[in-house]
């Protein structure tokens, strides 16, 4: 069931389940993927999600047809899908696990952020999908305007409330500003920090799908480049342990996509309501 959501978000709408009286340990494993706005091509992008391993992925800049390719194609591997595609602002998950409560959250004009709850042995896992815009240079350095600044905030305070929870996508903030600053100061964990080798870095792989200056992207979008910064992440509250995390494939996009393995405490039994 999809739905829409308006204004800010402080409760999780998720009854709290019991515990029985063993505990175990299960992993799973999660992959975020800006899709540039329709550069990953459906015959790059739908092998690598089948191949990826992912059991929940997050995507973002999903377009029109890449989310018909996936639907068309996808249904198999991932049986619970909740797509809503726009271009720059397009978003989706996809579950191998049963996926519940769909919302769009409407923190920033134009640019709604997608949660859902995602039901893995039982427990309710929140996944928030999370594409704020990118800043804007003023000195002394690149910064959010209020709206998205407020926007993050809204998102890291929703994350912490519904514990367990993920926090993914493409955050267009890099490790030496305010906003990754404020992620770790609420306690949020940076899956790729705890658990990855190497830098990270996500973008640019190439030129991205810009807005303007269309001619000269059509020209020289193909060349390949060395990405250098790493904005493409995933946040887990203290409720989740990363286990090992890193930077997938290229499929097309200016992005690379970023994966972890998480492992969570769940009850042998299972929880029951």
């Amino acid at each position: 069931m999809q739905s829409r959501g308006e204004g800010n978000v402080d409760l999780c709408g998720e009854e709290n389940n019991e515990k029985g009286d063993e505990a175990v340990l299960f992993q799973f494993c999660v992959m975020t993927y800006n899709a540039g706005n329709g550069l990953a091509k459906p015959e790059r992008l739908i092998p690598l999600l089948q191949s990826c391993g992912a059991d929940l992925v997050a995507l973002q800049e999903l377009s029109v047809r890449q989310a018909e390719a996936i639907r068309e194609e996808l249904a198999r591997d991932y049986t619970h899908q909740a797509l809503y595609p726009g271009g720059f602002e397009g978003q989706g998950i996809l579950s191998r696990y049963p996926l519940r409560s769909i919302e769009q959250l409407h923190l920033y004009p134009s640019r709604p952020d997608l949660k859902g709850t995602v039901y893995i042995q039982e427990i309710p896992l929140t996944v928030i999908v999370a594409h704020p815009p990118p800043p804007h240079f003023r000195f002394p350095g690149f910064q959010f305007d209020p709206q998205a600044r407020a926007q993050i905030s809204t998102l890291i305070e929703t994350a912490l409330a519904c514990s367990p929870a993920i926090l993914l996508g493409d955050l267009n903030a890099w490790e030496t500003t305010q906003t990754y600053a404020d992620l770790i100061a609420a306690g949020l964990k940076d899956a790729f920090q705890h658990g990855g080798d190497g830098r990270g870095h996500t973008l640019p792989v190439r030129l991205g799908p810009w807005k303007r200056w269309k001619r000269i992207n059509r020209l020289l979008r193909w060349i390949p480049m060395l990405p250098f910064l790493r904005v493409d992440y995933i946040w887990h509250t203290e409720a989740l342990t990363t286990t090992a995390a890193w930077v997938g494939k290229d499929a097309g996009s200016d992005h690379l996509p970023v994966l972890a393995r998480l492992e969570i405490e769940v009850e042998e039994k299972g929880y029951t309501l």
